[in-house]
């Protein structure tokens, strides 16, 4: 009976997903900083907005994005300067999303590229916002707030042996 009843929550969550535009998360505004911008300040922002990315724009355009993941694989125990330019650390030409797009391709794109942040772009390339897989855990949380509240930690590890057998 469980398993049905998850299996049904899980469709309903599909079904969900493929419905709601990403827009529907209310994206928040990107700290947006020039390619010439450096290291010291990306993660001044970063720490600042509490965000764990910034991307790098010229003018409206995002022609890059440094993430918490950056300063790890890239600058933590390097002897690099933080007065070194933004964009020798950044990943160029990120891959982008619109608000309008599904929730569900937004997950899709994040899982295949291993991303935890998607910058969200209009018809013409300028910047809109960025979705976090934070994000999107939230709003399935809002939005099935007793379902995730009763998950168990693994999907199919639910006990099996009485407590202390």
């Amino acid at each position: 009976m469980a398993s049905q009843h998850s299996r049904l929550s899980i469709e309903a969550a599909e079904a969900a997903l493929s419905t709601c535009k990403i827009r529907e998360l209310k994206p928040p505004q990107p700290v947006c900083l020039e390619p010439s911008s450096t290291l010291a300040e990306a993660i001044d922002s970063m720490h600042a907005r509490r965000s764990g990315c910034v991307l790098v724009c010229e003018g409206a355009h995002v022609r890059g994005i440094f993430t918490e993941r950056d300063v790890l694989n890239k600058i933590a125990g390097q002897d690099v300067s933080f007065d070194s330019s933004l964009e020798s650390f950044m990943t160029p030409n990120p891959v982008t999303a619109s608000s309008e797009d599904s929730l569900s391709d937004a997950i899709l794109l994040m899982e295949r590229g291993g991303y935890r942040h998607l910058p969200l772009v209009d018809a013409s390339g300028r910047v809109e916002g960025i979705i976090s897989i934070q994000d999107v855990i939230e709003y399935l949380a809002d939005l099935y707030p007793t379902e995730v509240l009763n998950l168990p930690p693994h999907a199919d590890s639910g006990s099996k042996k009485m407590d202390g057998g």
